[in-house]
């Protein structure tokens, strides 16, 4: 069984390289990392340059990787390699994939872990358009649903449908290649399943289509992380000083998101020239929310145990994974700031 990396090891490695200080009056450990050569840190994301990785790519024009002595390199995907295929390979230092990838590759036996969340909640929805909009699970009763077909979003609509007491037999499935938004725009369907809340709604906004937005953790499934930084577990283990250098400089490039969305979506316009920056701005802007650290006990990145047990659960109950009780053993919050020993 795969199990949790020991916190001992890392923070006896870290206490090597980092000195603690507390800020007196609030109570929160803050970490000064020792500077030395810039460490080499590879990122492997699946997806281009996009709003959707927006902290990582301020994070490294701002400086903030440098003055953490980490030197990055972001690399997008790679054909015939996942990045999680990438990181266990020792061909990347940290992948950024979502926790049902996460979930599925430790049940096929990787030996990884999440370290912090990119994206802390999921970003899948039900979205509908028209004069007749779905304001309510309930209301697929003898609708046709758009989904691109996977396994994931195959348990998420049963979920949807069981908790809203629908036998799947009154609604008609449609699975569509690519783009879920041309089957609203072509009305072959009356609402799409697996879109996301922050990218195909804002899309459907911006061309005044008026969208309705149902999010999946409202309609009956367990929450998840959408995006989160996955490492190997040895890392983990033994390098738990350039962990922590490399979140608190990302958690700087979040924060510097969240102050000057603006100034975000013109990086990443310059960095992909394929890229809207009104889009990408309207897409920071619907995800500022739920970026924002609900406390200083769980700040950027925190990710609760328990909430990963539950949708371990549920991936389980749904045979996409093979065995249980493991959700809760795939994470570890000890390298956020303020957080470990």
């Amino acid at each position: 069984m795969l199990t949790r990396p020991s916190r001992g090891r890392g923070a006896l490695l870290a206490a090597s390289l980092i000195s603690l200080t507390l800020c007196v009056g609030c109570g929160a450990v803050h970490t000064r990392t020792t500077l030395g050569p810039a460490r080499k840190v590879v990122i492997s994301l699946n997806g281009q340059p996009s709003a959707l990785y927006a902290p990582i790519y301020e994070a490294q024009a701002n400086g903030d990787f440098a003055r953490g002595a980490l030197s990055v390199t972001v690399e997008g995907p790679t054909v015939g390699k996942s990045p999680l295929a990438l990181l266990t390979s020792n061909q990347a230092s940290i992948a950024i994939v979502s926790e049902p990838e996460l979930l599925a590759a430790r049940d096929a036996g990787a030996q990884v872990v999440a370290i912090g969340a990119l994206v802390a909640e999921p970003l899948d929805s039900i979205i509908s358009l028209g004069t007749h909009p779905i304001t309510n699970p309930t209301q697929l009763l003898g609708q046709t649903i758009a989904t691109n077909g996977t396994s994931l979003q195959q348990a998420e609509l049963a979920t949807v449908l069981s908790n809203a007491n629908i036998d799947p037999t009154r609604v008609h499935t449609i699975a569509v290649s690519g783009d879920l938004n041309r089957a609203l725009q072509k009305h072959s369907a009356a609402a799409t399943l697996g879109g996301f809340w922050n990218y195909d709604a804002v899309a459907l906004t911006i061309a005044h289509k008026k969208p309705t937005v149902i999010q999946l953790d409202q309609a009956g499934v367990p929450s998840f992380s959408e995006l989160v930084i996955a490492v190997r577990l040895e890392q983990a283990r033994y390098d738990g000083a350039l962990l922590r250098a490399f979140l608190q400089s990302l958690t700087r490039g979040e924060a510097a998101t969240l102050a000057d969305p603006q100034a975000v979506a013109k990086l990443l316009a310059l960095i992909n020239p394929n890229l809207s920056k009104a889009f990408e701005l309207g897409v920071l802007r619907a995800s500022a929310t739920a970026a924002q650290p609900t406390s200083a006990a769980e700040p950027f990145g925190f990710q609760n145990p328990q909430t990963w047990q539950t949708f371990g659960n549920w991936m389980y109950a749904h045979q996409l994974v093979n065995h249980a009780n493991q959700g809760g053993l795939a994470i570890t919050d000890e390298f956020l700031p303020g957080q470990g020993e």
